[in-house]
């Protein structure tokens, strides 16, 4: 696995830890406990418009902050914005009520994020249309990345993370 380094933030032993994956398929070489949680879970917003687009996003966080609602990766663009999240059924059917008068709301449960960052000495060679490539076949929920950095964060199901895992293992 010289080609990145992998990390997931997912649901072990219901609690939501930042995973580092070693050198070795499939043996995590580190968790780290970041809080605890009976799921992850995928929230996509999109604006209904019936808030200005520049309130949008400052609406959608109030709402979340109000509850303490836990934010693990977050995407956005114009009109619509993308967290996981973790928090328990009544809070986020709550939250999604909330969210409802002013944006559709999606929620997928059952995610892990799998962050990918290039190897030192490697950046830039597994272009962007390389990882699309090689995703091919995944049902990515949410990419996210930060320009110039290497480092790409994918949101999955959760039956899908062991194969996106092996993908990298093996590149």
């Amino acid at each position: 696995m010289e080609c990145c380094k992998l990390r997931s933030v997912g649901l072990y032993n219901g609690k939501v830890c930042l995973v580092e994956w070693g050198d070795k398929e499939g043996e995590p070489s580190s968790f780290h406990v970041l809080a605890e949680c009976t799921d992850l879970v995928y929230v996509r917003l999109r604006t209904l418009e019936a808030v200005a687009s520049f309130r949008f996003l400052e609406r959608v966080l109030a709402v979340m902050a109000h509850v303490d609602m836990p934010v693990f990766a977050m995407a956005s663009s114009a009109g619509s914005l993308s967290v996981v999240t973790g928090v328990d059924a009544s809070v986020l059917q709550k939250v999604c009520k909330e969210l409802s008068v002013f944006a559709e709301v999606t929620v997928e449960k059952e995610v892990e994020v799998i962050c990918v960052q290039e190897a030192a000495g490697t950046k830039g060679e597994r272009s962007e249309k390389g990882l699309v490539t090689l995703l091919k076949d995944i049902p990515l929920l949410m990419v996210s990345s930060e320009e110039g950095t290497g480092s790409v964060s994918l949101t999955v199901r959760r039956k899908d993370r062991d194969r996106v895992l092996g993908l990298f293992f093996t590149c």
